[in-house]
């Protein structure tokens, strides 16, 4: 089975590279460095507010973010973020809202420069290889994924791979700028996957330092304070950011707010977590 899972792989890798297309979309012909953020997580890093919560700017512009640009991943190529139409997440239709669009703001309301962004999110996905089935697994440790489950590694690093050979064909240096994360749930649900979540978390962390950048900014946000299991989680993030000077993590302490399942944000916490982490972005970069 490992084997058979394994020639799956590698036969989606080549499907994919070979779909790349040479006709793609160029944003701006003149600009020759892309900005670009990359997202990834579990639901909360796609986000769950409904399209109907959406702040009045967003409203106004038809639903999409003046100068970001999202990758679709059918297409092999940026194209300009719209709810509904073009998000990026695993759905590249779905009509709901994440925090990313508010970062996207206020990184292209200040610098006046487009942003790109990259975005690999699944919900019910751990980080831990241990406990009961899940969509997908995001241990960097990827043998030791079950049978039939998905590596959130390996595919973020085929839309990588994708983005970068996107880059080459139109003469353009991507940059990255930053890794917007929110994780933790899954992990948090399960004692045998919580043990090993400060390990887990470490590791992940360490693998996207060593294959996208050493001292790119990391942040994140705290998941919602289900139970004591998920503050323990949450203190795992505040640890982590005493021992790395490029990493931070959003008090959502007093932004409990969700959609009504008490799990997942509402607009109102999305909004405060993108604003948050452009704020840290702020600190952090160099």
């Amino acid at each position: 089975m490992k084997l058979l899972k394994y020639l799956i792989s590698a036969i989606n890798i080549v499907t994919i590279i070979s779909g790349c297309s040479a006709d793609v979309e160029k944003p701006d012909k003149n600009n020759k460095e892309y900005f670009y953020i990359i997202v990834i997580g579990q639901s909360n890093a796609a986000g769950k507010a409904p399209v109907e919560s959406s702040p009045g700017w967003l409203k106004s512009s038809n639903y999409q973010v003046d100068n970001y640009y999202v990758w679709n991943s059918e297409k092999n190529i940026f194209q300009p973020y719209q709810s509904g139409v073009n998000v990026g997440t695993e759905i590249n239709s779905d009509n709901h809202l994440g925090f990313d669009i508010f970062f996207a703001k206020l990184f292209t309301d200040k610098y006046n420069k487009q942003l790109y962004c990259i975005k690999q999110t699944l919900d019910s996905t751990p980080i831990s290889e241990k406990g009961s089935p899940a969509p997908g697994r995001w241990t960097p440790s990827i043998h030791l994924i079950p049978d039939n489950e998905r590596s959130m590694i390996s595919e973020l690093n085929i839309k990588l791979e994708n983005a970068q050979r996107f880059a080459d064909m139109n003469d353009i240096k991507l940059t990255p700028v930053a890794v917007l994360l929110h994780q933790g749930e899954s992990d948090a649900s399960e004692a045998v996957r919580l043990n090993d979540y400060e390990t887990n978390f470490t590791s992940l962390i360490s693998y996207l330092r060593e294959n996208i950048n050493d001292t790119i900014p990391i942040i994140n946000g705290e998941i919602f304070y289900v139970n004591n299991n998920f503050k323990k989680v949450n203190s795992i993030f505040h640890s982590y950011s005493e021992k790395d000077q490029n990493f931070m993590t959003v008090n959502m302490q007093n932004h409990q707010s969700s959609i009504g399942d008490n799990l997942h944000y509402d607009i109102d916490a999305l909004e405060y977590l993108g604003r948050k982490m452009f704020e840290y972005y702020e600190i952090l970069k160099k």
